[in-house]
């Protein structure tokens, strides 16, 4: 093979390792927000709604460190289900993750996890624990990328409102951290695929797999 040739395998192959990398490190994708979103997404079941008393559907624990709160204060700002302040504000219970705090919750490995968040900031997190021992977190300031902003205003349409997130590995817990005051939230809802759809990941999956161990064949091949 000449040195062209060479130089593209080398090339396709560096490119397969690439897309495999990329997807086995991206389990875990934001869809589009959705603005003043109360209502949980089509084909998903409630988590929680933090309403007293407190229920989780099965499968689902919460523990660490949290508050349970109503209306706003200095520990945190009613959820916004639209503009007019307060008359739209959630008049339930809501979750509060203050300074130093995190709400640490086990999954039943589920594929979609759903947040109606208020007023997000740029200090909130959630990290996503996986199937296998890996985590996946994502920063105020990541959600804000696609939200809009991250500046924890406590009526704007893109500062309140829902956050999916879908993984192609199963989500076994999450945590709900801030750095200061605070990260509040209204509701959760979540979602397992299909049998037939994790059949469809795996195999994909697969495909990724036999694509960069066939490259590597060929390489070699091509080398020797």
């Amino acid at each position: 093979m000449n040195y062209f040739g060479k130089a593209l395998a080398v090339s396709a192959l560096a490119a397969v390792t690439t897309l495999a990398a990329t997807a086995a490190n991206a389990a875990i994708v934001i869809k589009p927000f959705g603005s003043y979103q109360s209502a949980l997404n089509p084909g998903e079941t409630l988590v929680t709604n933090f309403n007293n008393p407190l229920v989780l559907a099965p499968g689902f624990t919460i523990g660490g460190t949290y508050s349970l709160r109503t209306g706003t204060t200095a520990q945190g700002a009613a959820p916004a289900f639209g503009p007019l302040d307060p008359a739209d504000d959630d008049h339930s219970r809501y979750l509060s993750v203050r300074a130093g705090e995190v709400a640490q919750f086990t999954a039943p490995y589920v594929s979609r996890l759903s947040f109606y968040v208020g007023s997000l900031d740029d200090y909130n997190s959630i990290t996503f624990h996986l199937k296998g021992g890996g985590t996946q977190t994502f920063t105020g300031t990541d959600l804000g990328l696609v939200s809009g902003a991250a500046n924890g205003n406590q009526t704007a349409a893109n500062t309140n409102g829902r956050f999916t997130f879908w993984s192609d590995t199963a989500i076994t817990g999450f945590d709900l951290a801030s750095n200061s005051n605070s990260f509040e939230v209204s509701n959760i809802g979540s979602a397992v695929p299909e049998p037939a759809t994790w059949a469809m990941m795996i195999i994909g999956f697969g495909s990724v797999g036999g694509m960069v161990r066939s490259s590597r064949r060929r390489q070699v091949a091509a080398f020797a």
